[in-house]
Protein backbone atom coordinates (compact mmCIF):
# COMPACT_ATOMS: atom_id res chain seq x y z
CA UNK A 1 0.00 0.00 0.00
CA UNK A 2 1.48 3.39 -0.98
CA UNK A 3 2.86 5.30 2.09
CA UNK A 4 0.93 8.08 3.47
CA UNK A 5 3.60 10.37 3.72
CA UNK A 6 5.19 9.35 0.54
CA UNK A 7 3.94 11.15 -2.62
CA UNK A 8 2.84 9.46 -5.26
CA UNK A 9 3.70 10.36 -8.82
CA UNK A 10 0.93 11.05 -10.49
CA UNK A 11 1.54 11.59 -14.62
CA UNK A 12 -1.16 12.92 -16.35
CA UNK A 13 0.40 13.96 -19.52
CA UNK A 14 -1.18 12.54 -22.68
CA UNK A 15 -0.22 7.81 -22.91
CA UNK A 16 2.39 9.05 -25.69
CA UNK A 17 4.01 11.23 -23.52
CA UNK A 18 4.23 9.04 -20.62
CA UNK A 19 5.78 5.74 -22.95
CA UNK A 20 8.17 7.78 -24.40
CA UNK A 21 9.41 8.82 -20.94
CA UNK A 22 8.45 8.66 -17.16
CA UNK A 23 9.43 8.97 -13.56
CA UNK A 24 10.29 5.01 -11.92
CA UNK A 25 7.07 4.61 -10.16
CA UNK A 26 4.67 6.85 -12.00
CA UNK A 27 1.09 5.85 -12.40
CA UNK A 28 -0.26 7.23 -15.67
CA UNK A 29 -4.03 8.92 -14.93
CA UNK A 30 -5.65 10.00 -17.85
CA UNK A 31 -6.99 13.57 -15.86
CA UNK A 32 -8.14 16.11 -18.40
CA UNK A 33 -9.75 14.18 -21.40
CA UNK A 34 -10.33 10.73 -20.37
CA UNK A 35 -12.82 8.04 -18.82
CA UNK A 36 -14.26 8.87 -15.38
CA UNK A 37 -11.87 6.97 -13.86
CA UNK A 38 -11.52 8.63 -10.52
CA UNK A 39 -11.66 5.21 -8.31
CA UNK A 40 -8.17 4.08 -9.90
CA UNK A 41 -6.85 7.12 -7.81
CA UNK A 42 -5.23 6.06 -4.43
CA UNK A 43 -7.63 7.67 -0.86
CA UNK A 44 -7.04 11.37 -0.71
CA UNK A 45 -4.95 11.08 2.35
CA UNK A 46 -1.87 10.07 0.26
CA UNK A 47 -0.18 13.47 -1.44
CA UNK A 48 0.43 13.51 -5.01
CA UNK A 49 3.74 14.51 -7.44
CA UNK A 50 2.33 15.60 -10.11
CA UNK A 51 3.65 14.93 -13.67
CA UNK A 52 2.15 17.36 -16.43
CA UNK A 53 2.49 19.50 -19.37
CA UNK A 54 3.38 22.80 -18.16
CA UNK A 55 0.45 24.68 -20.08
CA UNK A 56 -2.12 22.17 -18.27
CA UNK A 57 -0.54 22.19 -14.78
CA UNK A 58 -2.95 24.94 -13.14
CA UNK A 59 -6.27 23.06 -14.32
CA UNK A 60 -4.86 19.79 -13.39
CA UNK A 61 -4.31 20.85 -9.70
CA UNK A 62 -7.84 22.65 -9.86
CA UNK A 63 -9.60 19.53 -10.98
CA UNK A 64 -7.61 17.32 -8.01
CA UNK A 65 -7.86 20.06 -5.44
CA UNK A 66 -11.91 20.15 -6.04
CA UNK A 67 -11.55 16.02 -5.25
CA UNK A 68 -9.46 16.96 -2.33
CA UNK A 69 -6.55 15.39 -3.52
CA UNK A 70 -3.32 17.79 -2.03
CA UNK A 71 -0.61 18.53 -4.95
CA UNK A 72 3.12 18.83 -2.92
CA UNK A 73 5.19 18.48 -6.26
CA UNK A 74 5.03 19.34 -9.45
CA UNK A 75 7.22 18.12 -12.53
CA UNK A 76 6.74 19.85 -15.98
CA UNK A 77 7.38 18.14 -19.45
CA UNK A 78 10.34 20.03 -20.04
CA UNK A 79 11.55 19.19 -16.54
CA UNK A 80 11.07 15.60 -16.94
CA UNK A 81 13.10 15.93 -20.39
CA UNK A 82 16.39 16.42 -18.52
CA UNK A 83 15.97 13.86 -15.97
CA UNK A 84 16.61 10.03 -16.13
CA UNK A 85 13.49 8.42 -16.84
CA UNK A 86 11.76 4.49 -17.57
CA UNK A 87 9.92 4.00 -20.83
CA UNK A 88 7.41 2.07 -22.08
CA UNK A 89 4.32 0.66 -20.23
CA UNK A 90 4.62 0.63 -16.46
CA UNK A 91 2.19 -1.56 -14.43
CA UNK A 92 2.21 0.16 -11.25
CA UNK A 93 -1.29 0.85 -10.02
CA UNK A 94 -2.72 3.45 -7.44
CA UNK A 95 -5.16 1.60 -6.07
CA UNK A 96 -5.71 -1.60 -4.11
CA UNK A 97 -7.99 -4.51 -4.28
CA UNK A 98 -8.99 -6.15 -0.71
CA UNK A 99 -6.69 -7.89 1.42
CA UNK A 100 -7.94 -11.06 0.33
CA UNK A 101 -6.35 -10.88 -2.87
CA UNK A 102 -3.49 -8.40 -2.39
CA UNK A 103 -2.39 -10.44 0.81
CA UNK A 104 -4.32 -13.60 0.42
CA UNK A 105 -4.02 -14.37 -3.25
CA UNK A 106 -2.17 -17.99 -2.77
CA UNK A 107 -5.43 -18.95 -1.17
CA UNK A 108 -7.67 -18.07 -4.29
CA UNK A 109 -5.25 -19.50 -6.77
CA UNK A 110 -4.90 -22.77 -5.37
CA UNK A 111 -8.56 -23.16 -7.09
CA UNK A 112 -6.94 -23.28 -9.82
CA UNK A 113 -7.72 -26.64 -11.69
CA UNK A 114 -4.48 -27.96 -13.42
CA UNK A 115 -7.13 -29.20 -16.34
CA UNK A 116 -8.77 -26.07 -16.47
CA UNK A 117 -7.00 -23.33 -18.62
CA UNK A 118 -9.21 -20.06 -16.74
CA UNK A 119 -11.58 -21.36 -14.06
CA UNK A 120 -14.63 -19.12 -13.25
CA UNK A 121 -14.45 -16.36 -10.43
CA UNK A 122 -17.75 -14.61 -9.40
CA UNK A 123 -17.45 -11.16 -8.65
CA UNK A 124 -21.09 -10.68 -6.52
CA UNK A 125 -21.21 -7.08 -6.10
CA UNK A 126 -18.44 -5.60 -8.04
CA UNK A 127 -18.74 -2.16 -8.13
CA UNK A 128 -16.20 -0.09 -10.36
CA UNK A 129 -14.47 -3.73 -10.50
CA UNK A 130 -10.95 -3.36 -8.90
CA UNK A 131 -11.12 -6.87 -7.57
CA UNK A 132 -12.56 -8.08 -11.25
CA UNK A 133 -9.31 -6.89 -12.18
CA UNK A 134 -6.84 -8.46 -9.95
CA UNK A 135 -8.77 -12.20 -9.90
CA UNK A 136 -8.24 -11.34 -14.27
CA UNK A 137 -4.80 -10.82 -13.46
CA UNK A 138 -4.24 -13.98 -11.06
CA UNK A 139 -5.66 -15.97 -13.54
CA UNK A 140 -9.43 -16.36 -13.48
CA UNK A 141 -12.11 -16.24 -16.07
CA UNK A 142 -14.00 -13.18 -14.57
CA UNK A 143 -17.91 -12.33 -14.59
CA UNK A 144 -18.59 -8.94 -13.12
CA UNK A 145 -22.24 -8.56 -11.00
CA UNK A 146 -23.81 -5.39 -10.47
CA UNK A 147 -27.05 -3.47 -10.34
CA UNK A 148 -25.62 -0.50 -11.13
CA UNK A 149 -24.84 -0.40 -14.77
CA UNK A 150 -22.22 2.79 -14.82
CA UNK A 151 -20.19 0.87 -11.94
CA UNK A 152 -20.08 -1.65 -14.72
CA UNK A 153 -19.08 0.68 -17.52
CA UNK A 154 -16.29 1.75 -15.60
CA UNK A 155 -15.00 -1.18 -14.78
CA UNK A 156 -15.19 -1.89 -18.58
CA UNK A 157 -12.94 1.24 -19.27
CA UNK A 158 -10.74 -0.22 -16.52
CA UNK A 159 -10.11 -3.78 -17.74
CA UNK A 160 -9.39 -2.16 -21.35
CA UNK A 161 -6.89 -0.01 -19.53
CA UNK A 162 -5.36 -2.87 -17.71
CA UNK A 163 -5.58 -5.18 -20.82
CA UNK A 164 -7.44 -7.71 -18.86
CA UNK A 165 -10.68 -9.58 -20.19
CA UNK A 166 -14.04 -8.95 -17.27
CA UNK A 167 -17.17 -9.89 -18.21
CA UNK A 168 -20.01 -8.11 -16.93
CA UNK A 169 -23.18 -9.35 -15.78
CA UNK A 170 -26.04 -6.72 -15.15
CA UNK A 171 -28.21 -8.10 -11.76
CA UNK A 172 -29.77 -7.37 -8.37
CA UNK A 173 -28.35 -10.42 -6.73
CA UNK A 174 -30.51 -9.50 -4.23
CA UNK A 175 -34.03 -8.58 -5.60
CA UNK A 176 -33.31 -11.00 -8.35
CA UNK A 177 -32.27 -14.60 -5.33
CA UNK A 178 -33.78 -16.79 -8.17
CA UNK A 179 -32.43 -15.55 -11.35
CA UNK A 180 -28.80 -15.63 -9.03
CA UNK A 181 -29.28 -19.33 -8.07
CA UNK A 182 -30.06 -20.09 -11.51
CA UNK A 183 -27.00 -18.46 -12.61
CA UNK A 184 -24.74 -19.59 -10.19
CA UNK A 185 -26.03 -23.50 -10.76
CA UNK A 186 -25.63 -23.46 -14.84
CA UNK A 187 -22.21 -21.70 -14.37
CA UNK A 188 -20.31 -23.60 -12.04
CA UNK A 189 -17.61 -21.46 -10.70
CA UNK A 190 -14.87 -21.86 -8.61
CA UNK A 191 -14.75 -18.80 -7.08
CA UNK A 192 -17.38 -16.16 -5.53
CA UNK A 193 -15.65 -13.20 -4.58
CA UNK A 194 -17.63 -10.98 -2.29
CA UNK A 195 -16.29 -7.75 -1.15
CA UNK A 196 -18.27 -4.85 0.77
CA UNK A 197 -21.02 -6.26 0.57
CA UNK A 198 -24.02 -8.88 2.46
CA UNK A 199 -27.16 -9.68 1.84
CA UNK A 200 -27.08 -12.97 3.71
CA UNK A 201 -29.37 -15.37 1.75
CA UNK A 202 -26.63 -15.48 -0.32
CA UNK A 203 -24.22 -17.54 1.85
CA UNK A 204 -27.37 -19.97 1.51
CA UNK A 205 -27.30 -20.28 -1.98
CA UNK A 206 -23.67 -20.45 -1.87
CA UNK A 207 -23.88 -23.34 0.72
CA UNK A 208 -26.00 -25.50 -1.23
CA UNK A 209 -25.50 -24.41 -4.98
CA UNK A 210 -21.77 -24.27 -5.29
CA UNK A 211 -19.73 -26.95 -6.30
CA UNK A 212 -17.49 -29.44 -4.58
CA UNK A 213 -13.73 -27.62 -4.28
CA UNK A 214 -14.94 -24.12 -5.28
CA UNK A 215 -14.32 -21.36 -2.85
CA UNK A 216 -16.06 -18.21 -1.43
CA UNK A 217 -13.66 -15.61 0.12
CA UNK A 218 -15.69 -12.91 1.70
CA UNK A 219 -14.69 -9.46 2.41
CA UNK A 220 -17.38 -7.18 4.39
CA UNK A 221 -18.11 -5.28 7.80
CA UNK A 222 -18.50 -6.63 11.03
CA UNK A 223 -20.95 -5.53 13.81
CA UNK A 224 -18.34 -3.35 15.55
CA UNK A 225 -17.82 -1.06 12.27
CA UNK A 226 -20.97 1.22 13.11
CA UNK A 227 -19.02 2.29 16.13
CA UNK A 228 -17.05 3.96 14.28
CA UNK A 229 -19.33 4.93 10.96
CA UNK A 230 -21.32 3.08 8.36
CA UNK A 231 -22.81 1.09 7.28
CA UNK A 232 -25.01 0.64 10.58
CA UNK A 233 -27.80 -0.90 9.52
CA UNK A 234 -27.59 -4.66 11.19
CA UNK A 235 -28.68 -6.30 8.06
CA UNK A 236 -25.38 -5.27 6.15
CA UNK A 237 -23.30 -6.06 9.70
CA UNK A 238 -21.42 -9.55 9.99
CA UNK A 239 -21.57 -10.81 13.50
CA UNK A 240 -18.34 -11.97 14.93
CA UNK A 241 -17.97 -15.12 13.62
CA UNK A 242 -20.76 -15.46 11.96
CA UNK A 243 -19.15 -16.37 9.03
CA UNK A 244 -17.56 -20.09 10.41
CA UNK A 245 -21.21 -21.03 11.65
CA UNK A 246 -22.83 -20.98 8.51
CA UNK A 247 -19.61 -22.31 6.64
CA UNK A 248 -18.65 -24.62 9.72
CA UNK A 249 -19.05 -28.09 7.39
CA UNK A 250 -16.71 -26.37 4.77
CA UNK A 251 -13.10 -26.19 5.24
CA UNK A 252 -12.40 -22.85 6.73
CA UNK A 253 -8.79 -21.32 5.14
CA UNK A 254 -9.23 -17.55 6.86
CA UNK A 255 -10.80 -16.42 9.22
CA UNK A 256 -9.16 -12.67 9.99
CA UNK A 257 -9.97 -9.15 11.12
CA UNK A 258 -9.21 -6.37 8.86
CA UNK A 259 -9.54 -3.43 10.67
CA UNK A 260 -9.86 -0.24 8.78
CA UNK A 261 -7.51 3.63 9.42
CA UNK A 262 -11.31 4.98 10.72
CA UNK A 263 -11.26 1.46 13.15
CA UNK A 264 -13.66 -0.33 11.20
CA UNK A 265 -13.81 -4.06 11.69
CA UNK A 266 -13.88 -6.29 8.11
CA UNK A 267 -14.07 -10.22 7.33
CA UNK A 268 -11.09 -11.97 6.10
CA UNK A 269 -12.68 -15.04 5.19
CA UNK A 270 -11.74 -17.98 2.88
CA UNK A 271 -14.06 -21.03 3.06
CA UNK A 272 -13.66 -24.33 0.39
CA UNK A 273 -16.57 -26.72 -0.09
CA UNK A 274 -15.58 -30.26 0.66
CA UNK A 275 -18.88 -32.04 0.13
CA UNK A 276 -22.53 -31.97 -0.25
Amino acid sequence: MQDIDSPLILDVRPHNHYLSGHLPGAVHFNLLDGPDLWHELPPKNIPLHLCVLKEQAETAIQLLNQHRYEVVKVTTHEELAKLELNTGVGSNRSWRGNPLLEHHADLLKCTIDSDLEKPLALDIGCGSGRDSILLAQLGFRVIAIDNQAKALDRLKTSAEHWNVSVSTLLMDCKNQLEDTIEFITQQQPALIMQSRFLYRPLLDVYKEYLPVHSKVAIHTFLEGAADFGSPKNPNFLLKNNELAERFANWSILLDQVHTLDDGRPLSLFVAQKVSF
